[in-house]
This record gives structure tokens, C-alpha cells and sequence, in this order.
């Protein structure tokens, strides 16, 4: 089986950083990542070429719940689990790659961390932005 999944990662100290803001602020930024999931997730969609409808069909955000897991935040991605996804998105030697996920991840990304350095403005976290 051949998949593509997105994982929305935070380095050590960013999440030793995110682990400490107000419980409200913490729960802000996860809204903000789970938002940009499905905002992803939507785009690829758009973007994916389309044949028979099964890949687009596959394409979809996962988002688990933070208690079954070690992790600060809860884990997210953005998951095409067709079989031949990887095949489309990167190519073979036979057929060109039609890139979906990675353009969807590349303009959405901004829009996110935009988003998630509001929040830590709002608490000085974050030189140089101002609030809106």
C-alpha cells in the first residue's frame, strides 16, 4: 500500500514554548492546527488530478484525541491513503509526478503560522508582530 500522510510536527523547545501558555491560548493554537488540517486537506482535493475519484475521494485530514497519545497536542495529518497516492504525487520512472499535497501544504503554511503567531503576539511571545 502506497500512502502520503502529513504530519504537522513541533520541535522540542516550540513545544516545551507551547505547553506553557494559558490552557485558552494552548487550546487557540490547536484549533489553528486542526483548522489548517482540514484546510489542507481541502486544497489537496482541489488540486489533485482525477481519474476515477478514488484518491481524491482518500484525501482527508485525521485528527486524534491528545489523551491517547504522549503527544502535547493532539496528532494531526492530512493523509491520502489511496494505493497509488505517492505514485501521483512524486511520479515513477513511467508516469510524471502531479504534486497535490506538497502545493496544498506550501500555500496553506503561511496562512497557519500567521495564524498560530497572533496568538503568541497577543502574549509578547512573538517580536517584531503586532496585533491586528
Amino acid at each position: 500500500m502506497s500512502a502520503i500522510e502529513v504530519h504537522i510536527e513541533n520541535s522540542g523547545d516550540a513545544q516545551r514554548l507551547l505547553q506553557t501558555l494559558p490552557s485558552e491560548m494552548f487550546e487557540q493554537v490547536q484549533q489553528v492546527l486542526m483548522n489548517g488540517a482540514i484546510r489542507v486537506a481541502e486544497r489537496a482535493r482541489e488540486l489533485v488530478p482525477v481519474r476515477t475519484g478514488h484518491l481524491l475521494a482518500s484525501i482527508r485530514p485525521e485528527i486524534e484525541d491528545a489523551q491517547d497519545s504522549e503527544e502535547a497536542f493532539s496528532p494531526i495529518r492530512v493523509v491520502a491513503d489511496a494505493e497509488y497516492a505517492s505514485f501521483v504525487e512524486f511520479g515513477t520512472s513511467r508516469m510524471e509526478a502531479e504534486p497535490f499535497m506538497q502545493p496544498a501544504i506550501d500555500e496553506i503554511e503561511p496562512e497557519i503560522m500567521e495564524e498560530v503567531d497572533a496568538i503568541l503576539a497577543d502574549l509578547g511571545l512573538v517580536p517584531g508582530v503586532e496585533e491586528p
